[in-house]
């Protein structure tokens, strides 16, 4: 099968995971001369809604890199990347509860575990997809000579890094979390992954 189904569905799956994150916010009823504290009180919200669209969005980003240098795709990668978008879809959920509960003690620690336990699933299914396309080149562009994996994979992993050890610090601190998916967003975002180069 060629990519251009796969990439397609992938889109609008990942189009409609980044949109549902608007949801966690409602417009708030209040009485004359409250609204602009009541707005502010949303920052919770508004963190962890900026926090997930980028590591969403930088996830989109490096997703695209993977098909545009595969010619086809298999049964295999089909179903790692259903596993992928399956985590992906759910993130709005868990970003709603580390909103709302981000400064509740207890409860703010386990919603932030809840968090990392979803994004440690997203970055090991992103991992299985791009060591299965590294490891069967019959899948690649007749162009594209693939990386060695030992050399591909060290980089792709410090999102499971941060993300399988912030399951932990949530019950040390929920902002350190949060903290630290931005930073490993904005690191994805300006240090952009490529696995394979075109050959000469």
């Amino acid at each position: 099968m060629n990519t251009s189904r796969v990439e397609a569905f992938s889109d609008g799956v990942f189009a409609v995971a980044i949109t549902l994150l608007v949801l966690q916010f409602t417009v708030p009823e209040v009485e004359s001369g409250k609204l602009l504290a009541k707005v502010l009180g949303q920052w919770p919200q508004l963190v962890t809604y900026v926090a997930t669209f980028l590591t969403v969005g930088v996830v989109w980003i490096n997703h695209h890199t993977i098909f545009r240098n595969l010619r086809a795709v298999d049964r295999t990668i089909q179903f790692i990347n259903l596993v992928l978008l399956l985590t992906v879809v759910l993130l709005p959920y868990p970003t709603a509860l580390l909103g709302r509960y981000l400064n509740s003690g207890q409860n703010g620690s386990v919603a932030a575990a809840f968090y990392a336990v979803v994004m440690t699933a997203m970055s090991v299914a992103f991992q299985c997809l791009v060591a299965w396309a590294l490891t069967h080149p019959g899948l690649l562009r007749p162009d594209i000579h693939a990386a060695p994996i030992s050399r591909v994979l060290p980089r792709f992993a410090l999102g499971l890094v941060t993300y399988a050890i912030s399951i932990g610090l949530a019950f040390v601190s929920t902002w350190l979390v949060v903290a630290l998916y931005a930073f490993t967003a904005v690191y994805y975002a300006f240090n952009q992954l490529t696995w394979g180069e075109e050959r000469k």
